[in-house]
């Protein structure tokens, strides 16, 4: 199934509001900034290495069952091996770490702030959205996983 372009623009993609949610701490940093240091730079590695680490660990666990990572499509298989035993959203939880980075590094904290919404937007916008996709074409096993593993953390 193909879904339309404009799907993809609006309400914006998951790494699309990342990113806007880091241009917006960005910019109210810039305007507004605290005096409060965050840290060295290379204190953002840490956050950033473990949502690489996410990533990957989510795309494997993806790509061991021949499904889809695109949340508008149809996903042909529930995963819930591998880090989506402990997380039913790494890929999102990656996101929320790299804003955590981007504020580490531009020692930004206004990119910290921006932390909530980005979570609050993800859980009003694509998870309900991706989870009811899920319940729908897996009932007894969607249900059963969600009540064992928390949708964040």
């Amino acid at each position: 199934m193909r879904v339309q372009t404009w799907h993809y623009l609006f309400p914006p993609l998951p790494p699309v509001a990342m990113l806007i949610a880091v241009a917006i701490g960005l910019l109210l940093s810039h305007f507004f900034p605290f005096s409060l240091v965050l840290g060295a730079p290379i204190w953002a590695a840490l956050p950033l290495g473990l949502a690489v680490g996410l990533l990957a660990a989510a795309k494997w666990a993806f790509h061991r069952h021949h499904t889809t990572l695109d949340p508008l499509q149809m996903p042909s298989a529930l995963v819930t091996t591998g880090i989506y035993r402990y997380t039913r959203n790494p890929m999102y939880l990656a996101l929320v770490l790299i804003i955590a980075a981007a504020g580490l590094y531009f020692n930004a904290l206004w990119c910290w702030g921006m932390i909530p919404a980005f979570m609050a937007y993800l859980s009003a916008t694509f998870i309900p959205a991706e989870e009811a996709r899920l319940a729908r074409q897996w009932p007894d096993d969607f249900d059963a996983y969600a009540a064992r593993v928390r949708r964040w953390l």
